[in-house]
């Protein structure tokens, strides 16, 4: 999302990254996009080293913002705000702190819970993901909570190509996270159900380490019918050649990757996770929507959009229509409004 946002600010405002990832971008930035990297090298080779890698990091921070005098800093997820929010109240910069996770994910570990209780209000503006990250927890001890969507990366497709389509249900995400992800779930529907469609694959895109899900694969004998595809980076094209999205999560904050797929004309079915599908998708309209972690049911829609063509291109269809919502221009113009202010 800063990669997109950063793309679109070019033509209004004079951007910059600045990442301590110290690697170029995996997605593509324009060239007017300025990229900077602190001089320290982030390594977590033990606690101290790691906690005065970290500091170095803060300090190189603290000079870059200092030289630089941006009149808004926008800080990504939240221990990323904990550290930016201190520094440009410091620097007397005025910071906008994004928030891409639901209000409850890590809220047991300390630190993040003292981030977003304690730091997030020194934020001139807060911006999360939902209604309900707002309504059920910020807005109830902040006043600059603002909803911002994520912007749709992907250029909706205006028809469903069917001759392009193969027998596949897609599903993305790191695959070392598969508990999050609920890759587990997903492999054991699918393993149920491949019985009966025996035409049908399960196709599975993400980077990771994947022995997990290969050994639980392997012990439901579906290797040749469940694949790990590793590292995509054309991932349009393979959203336009599966006929089926399945998004299994346990949670999400807002799962780009469903507004993505609904972008290309997928039929998507979800878990309505906490939080974001509900979000998304209309059920029934759009796409379907699972109760959370219902496997049953999860397992009967799945079948049904297999089954059913005519279901599948109606709902791909009104898929493409609601994924507008997330137009970058409609998304940009919200944040010039919060950024001008």
């Amino acid at each position: 999302m800063m990669s997109v946002l950063a793309n679109e600010f070019t033509g209004i405002y004079d951007t910059t990254i600045i990442s301590k990832a110290q690697t170029e971008p995996f997605y593509a930035l324009k060239k007017e996009v300025k990229l900077i990297f602190p001089k320290t090298h982030l390594t977590y080779k033990n606690f101290i080293a790691t906690a005065i890698g970290r500091l170095k990091v803060y300090f190189d921070l603290y000079v870059i913002l200092k030289k630089s005098k941006p009149d808004v800093v926008i800080t990504f997820c939240s221990r990323t705000n904990g550290t930016v929010i201190p520094l440009c109240k410091l620097l007397r910069i005025k910071v906008i702190a994004s928030e891409h996770l639901n209000y409850k994910a890590n809220s047991a570990i300390r630190s993040i819970a003292f981030i977003k209780k304690y730091i997030y209000p020194f934020a001139d503006v807060l911006t999360v993901l939902t209604d309900r990250d707002k309504d059920d927890f910020y807005g109830k001890y902040l006043k600059n909570v603002v909803v911002m969507p994520n912007p749709l990366p992907l250029t909706p497709v205006t028809n469903i190509l069917t001759e392009k389509k193969r027998n596949i249900i897609l599903a993305v995400g790191e695959v070392s996270r598969w508990e999050h992800k609920g890759f587990d779930s997903l492999i054991k529907i699918f393993s149920d159900l491949a019985p009966k469609y025996p035409e049908w694959n399960l196709e599975i895109a993400g980077t990771g380490d994947g022995t997990y899900l290969s050994n639980l694969i392997a012990k439901l004998n579906m290797t040749s019918r469940i694949i790990l595809l590793g590292e995509v980076r054309n991932i349009q094209d393979l959203m336009q050649q599966a006929k089926i999205y399945a998004l299994s999560s346990r949670w999400e904050g807002l799962p780009m990757v469903l507004i993505e797929s609904m972008s290309q004309g997928l039929p998507c079915i979800a878990f309505d996770c906490f939080t974001g599908p509900r979000d998304i998708i209309t059920n029934d309209v759009d796409g379907i929507l699972v109760e959370d972690q219902n496997m049953d049911e999860f397992s009967y829609r799945l079948s049904s959009l297999i089954a059913s063509p005519d279901l599948r291109l109606r709902l791909g269809y009104s898929a493409i229509e609601s994924s507008k919502r997330y137009d970058p221009g409609d998304i940009v113009a919200k944040w010039q409004q919060i950024i001008d202010n």
